[in-house]
């Protein structure tokens, strides 16, 4: 990771300190209104990123219009947008509030994981309301281990650092996570991993997303084997300023057989799941992210 220069971090993270005091005393609405207005602007600022989003949503969705996909990428950065300023607030949140403002559904597919006893590797991807999902997962579970990349700011990394901690999950550099995470589920915890994101080829499988192979991590159907963990997925969706975390399609590794077992049998198993959820939503997911990478078929454009 190229290391970004020092004085470009510091006006980063006073803009990031500055909109999070000013939107702390927002009402609801404004935060809503503001949002949408910050995913407007990131999408005329961003040319590069908005260019790519718009290739990719064209070769997943071919039979769909221009306008139809300008409409789902519009919705898409006002989504991101508005999230971001919602997630910004939040963090200052006592967790009982935040809990108050999220819908809990099927939780007892959740629980039932648990109680068997061999840890639970929950998948989500970059989709929805994520951040917000991970503060929920965090205050309902013990024992939370998720997987993150450092980022190029280290102010920005070192106070996110400190929200994740406060909730009481640990955050593992996913180049060191292999062994954390095997050790988790030994001991019954509670692994968050989001595989939706391209991989150097030399660290993934190749499995079908949305249609089209692409690079993906095996390390969750890989851990999931060693550990006979169970596989929960779950996406938290937002409605205006609230938002509903969902349990859904547990996959119980014991019970596959030995070919559903194949890691990159089970990775397409869960890469499908995805790209369900994202086909019924697409304004919900983050096409701005060169998925496809390294398979030919995507390059990021610069601009």
């Amino acid at each position: 990771m190229k290391k970004k220069n020092r004085v470009l971090q510091r006006l980063e993270y006073i803009a990031y300190r500055a909109i999070a005091g000013a939107i702390r005393s927002m009402s609801d609405e404004g935060v809503y209104r503001w949002g949408t207005r910050l995913g407007v602007l990131s999408s005329r600022l961003l040319r590069g990123r908005n260019r790519l989003a718009m290739r990719n949503l064209r070769a997943t969705f071919p039979e769909r219009s221009d306008a139809d996909l300008r409409a789902i990428l519009g919705e898409c950065w006002r989504h991101f947008g508005r999230q971001l300023l919602i997630y910004l607030r939040m963090q200052s949140m006592p967790i009982d509030e935040v809990l108050a403002r999220c819908e809990i559904v099927h939780r007892e597919l959740f629980d039932d994981a648990v109680a068997g006893g061999h840890g639970v590797i929950l998948i989500s991807a970059h989709y929805g309301s994520w951040e917000v999902g991970g503060l929920v997962v965090t205050s309902i579970a013990k024992g939370v281990r998720t997987v993150a990349r450092r980022l190029d700011n280290e102010y920005l990394e070192r106070d996110l650092a400190r929200i994740r901690a406060s909730t009481g999950a640990e955050v593992i550099d996913r180049r060191h996570a292999a062994r954390p995470l095997l050790k988790a589920l030994e001991e019954n915890g509670v692994v968050v991993m989001l595989p939706d994101q391209a991989v150097l080829p030399r660290e993934g499988v190749l499995a079908p997303f949305l249609g089209r192979p692409a690079w993906t991590t095996a390390a969750p159907a890989k851990m999931a084997v060693r550990r006979s963990s169970a596989i929960v997925f779950v996406f938290c969706i937002p409605h205006e300023t609230r938002h509903r975390l969902e349990f859904s399609e547990p996959i119980r590794v014991d019970r596959l057989t030995e070919a559903e077992r194949d890691p990159v049998a089970l990775t397409t198993r869960i890469n499908d799941v995805i790209s369900r959820r994202i086909a019924a939503r697409p304004d919900l997911w983050l096409w701005m992210h060169d998925r496809w990478k390294g398979t030919g078929e995507s390059e990021v454009a610069d601009g």
